[in-house]
């Protein structure tokens, strides 16, 4: 069960972005969601424009395999132009077969229901994306 205020529209947005990432191509349409300039932010200094998301997502599915993500909550502001999103990435490393789970907190700035801006918030100390 998915906790938090949201409409149908913006948990379509939310999976759609889940499908890209699992998919690890942009099947979904996934950025047609974004702006032109969107931005991703992440620990460890990734700041990516939206047009190099699927190239990255396409060189982290030759690392990693096995993705899952859980999606626990998503929270809109009462205007739609906030998105607060919980999940859990669930994933394996294809070097050695080591798997992780992360909980991953993620903020989301929309103008027109457009992604602008998707900061996402985890610990990378237990991931096995990040060395462990």
């Amino acid at each position: 069960m998915i906790r938090g205020p949201h409409s149908a529209e913006q948990l379509a947005l939310v999976e759609r972005q889940i499908a890209v990432w699992t998919a690890g191509v942009d099947s979904v349409g996934a950025l047609d969601d974004w702006t032109t300039d969107g931005v991703l932010t992440a620990p460890r200094g990734v700041r990516l424009h939206a047009s190099e998301v699927i190239g990255v997502i396409e060189g982290w599915h030759r690392a990693f395999c096995d993705l899952r993500i859980e999606l626990t909550s998503l929270a809109a502001s009462a205007d739609g132009a906030w998105l607060a999103i919980e999940w859990t990435w669930n994933v394996t490393r294809r070097s050695d077969g080591e798997s992780s789970a992360m909980l991953d907190a993620i903020i989301v700035e929309l103008a027109d229901g457009l992604i602008v801006e998707w900061r996402e918030y985890f610990d990378t100390f237990d991931s096995v994306e990040f060395g462990s």
